[in-house]
């Protein structure tokens, strides 16, 4: 009786761990649909509904994210070994800045267009390569280090899973190739530089998928 429900247990926490696979699959899809639809950086942008609609989307997708490479990661990390911890980690550190950076996006700046719009200019003008005249204090810090933090993190994490041979290995070579292509931004003008998303997006859908589809096999076992 006692290794019956050992065994159930041990069944339901691997499903559910594997069930972050929908998440990861939800992610890509957004962060996909995200790049078509963004509006302008531009302060006039920033008070209207589809503004902030993007911004609350992009700090769910980077929840759902979260998630999801959380799931991929502890599926894989006796074999992704401490490279694959490291590249876990920096790939997690982005994620929470990204959407703490939505977050603020959606609910602070729309807030700050008429009483400080210079401040507001300057914020959203970052990723665009503006230069501000007002202080943004840690903001134009954390921009580049979130650029390291995407880039070196999905770069290792995607050799770790390429080598752990726990999923598709490919899928892995298409993590490490969307966090290293996203470098083609210092050429490609913005917003155009948005297309550098969509090989992360397909990667993360490959492997939630891979992911979730080990949890059917248990649901249905």
């Amino acid at each position: 009786m006692n290794n019956k429900n050992e065994k159930k247990r041990r069944i339901t926490g691997k499903s559910l761990m594997r069930s972050a696979g929908l998440f990861a699959i939800l992610a890509g899809i957004l962060y996909i649909c995200i790049q078509f639809i963004h509006p302008e950086d531009h302060i006039s942008s920033v008070s209207t509904s589809l503004w902030v609609f993007i911004a609350c989307t992009t700090s769910i997708m980077s929840l759902f994210s979260l998630i999801g490479i959380t799931g991929i990661y502890t599926r894989q990390a006796e074999e992704a070994d401490l490279l694959g911890l490291i590249g876990f980690i920096l790939f997690s550190l982005f994620w929470l800045i990204s959407m703490n950076y939505s977050f603020n996006e959606a609910f602070v700046l729309p807030l700050l267009t008429t009483d400080a719009p210079k401040f507001v200019e300057g914020i959203v003008g970052i990723f665009g390569g503006t230069t501000s005249t007002v202080n943004l204090g840690i903001f134009p810090l954390l921009a580049p280090i979130a650029g390291i933090l995407y880039s070196l993190g999905g770069l290792l994490f995607g050799i770790a899973t390429f080598r752990a041979r726990i999923f598709p290995r490919m899928a892995g070579a298409l993590l490490s190739f969307a966090a290293v292509v996203t470098f083609a931004a210092a050429v490609i003008p913005h917003p155009f530089d948005r297309i550098l998303a969509i090989p992360m997006g397909l990667a993360l859908i490959w492997l939630g998928y891979a992911l979730w589809s080990e949890r059917r096999r248990i649901s249905a076992d």
